[in-house]
């Protein structure tokens, strides 16, 4: 069988979908990528995956959609797909208008993150349940990476209840390489010596793309509530914005706040790395302070490495974090609970180890990236089984 997996950009595909294309490649199948431009093409290129440049950019248009949908539409009629595989909103309705024109026999999208979610801005939410109204009906399966998504597409009538999977693990860790136990103590130690991480203060991280939308700022203020008490702590960001990204004021207004805040030089900005693991290691506690998430995957990378974490209330988290236990909970958009969930952990060191201990645990027992690709396979397996079709497939 052929399947495409049509992504916005190509860290989409090397950062999530590697490990079941992989599993889909061992097991004989034909796997390839289409995307358009943007960070991660190294890897697609090293993995031995065959990949189509798509000619988008940041700026939408209707040219431009058009082009893009007529690029796709004769991939698609080319390469004789019997499977797209979709993520993300822009480019699953992109993938739907040109498998149909395509006369593709399989349409599967995987919702990551609903754009109906609270938190989400309003012209936002607007576009994704027009476009989803429109073209939902060309795809013949869902997975949500969460119920409450799954419950929000049957309730608004965007899918049938049997079109919907709620696949509550689909990002899974790779518990090989986010492993506290293996970590480089030497590099460790060169690190909190470079940037003067001192084990002494406790060091707040952050790990994700450098924008609004994923509360930056919210983290910062919150940082500042913390300090005014006169509790010493580190501000660490490890991420950037991508090439994809639109918002880049959010970053720029971030730095100049830390600039005049008297917080600069305990205030540190990583950028993108690569070893997630040993930044992670640098960490007391990881805060995801995001608007909207499909779902929250660094919380459970964090768990991963023993560190608890504080997360917004978005969709997906109370599988991510099991609250009182891992880590804490909190409104989305609220500095003041944030900064008081940080305190709690950073200025009680058997509480941090305690959850640190309990997410770990809690990883390897849900998050094994081997057993969740295992699940992918077995919806798909399920959903062939089900598809009332003449064509036999099988995974």
């Amino acid at each position: 069988m052929k399947i495409l997996f049509l992504t916005r950009v190509p860290m989409t595909a090397s950062t999530f979908i590697f490990p079941f294309a992989k599993r889909l490649r061992e097991r004989g199948h034909q796997v390839e990528f289409a995307f358009g431009p943007g960070e991660g093409v190294k890897e697609i290129e090293a993995s031995g995956f065959p990949f189509t440049m798509l000619p988008m950019d940041k700026k939408s248009s209707s040219v431009g959609n058009i082009r893009v949908i007529n690029e796709l539409s004769k991939t698609l009629k080319d390469g004789h797909y019997d499977i797209v595989h979709t993520y993300t909103p822009v480019i699953g309705v992109y993938g739907r208008l040109a498998a149909f024109k395509a006369k593709t026999p399989v349409v599967i999208h995987s919702v990551l993150g609903s754009l109906l979610a609270p938190g989400v801005p309003f012209l936002h939410r607007v576009f994704y349940f027009v476009s989803e109204l429109a073209t939902s009906r060309m795809v013949d399966l869902f997975i949500t990476l969460n119920d409450a998504d799954a419950r929000a597409m049957v309730k608004y009538k965007l899918a049938s209840s049997d079109r919907v999977v709620s696949m509550r693990y689909e990002y899974g860790v790779d518990l090989s390489r986010f492993d506290p136990d293996k970590i480089d103590m030497i590099h460790l130690g060169e690190l909190r010596k470079e940037h003067r991480l001192n084990d002494d203060v406790p060091v707040i991280g952050y790990v994700g793309r450098m924008i609004g939308a994923k509360g930056i700022l919210e983290l910062f203020e919150a940082y500042r509530r913390i300090r005014a008490k006169g509790i010493r702590a580190k501000l660490v960001y490890l991420g950037d914005i991508l090439s994809s990204d639109k918002d880049s004021s959010s970053v720029e207004l971030l730095k100049a706040l830390v600039k005049t805040s008297g917080f600069e030089d305990d205030v540190v900005f990583f950028g993108l790395q690569k070893n997630v693991p040993l930044y992670l290691s640098l960490m007391d506690v990881v805060v995801l302070p995001s608007h909207y998430e499909g779902f929250p995957r660094i919380p459970v990378e964090a768990g991963a490495m023993r560190k608890p974490s504080v997360c917004t209330a978005v969709a997906g988290v109370e599988v991510a974090v099991d609250e009182g236990e891992t880590g804490f909970i909190v409104p989305i958009k609220d500095p003041k609970r944030l900064a008081e969930a940080i305190e709690k952990i950073i200025t009680n060191p058997a509480l941090s180890r305690t959850m640190g201990n309990k997410a770990r645990a809690r990883v390897v027992e849900l998050f094994d990236q081997n057993k969740i690709v295992d699940e992918q396979v077995r919806i798909y397996q399920e959903f062939f089984m089900k598809k009332k079709s003449g064509a036999t497939y099988t995974i």
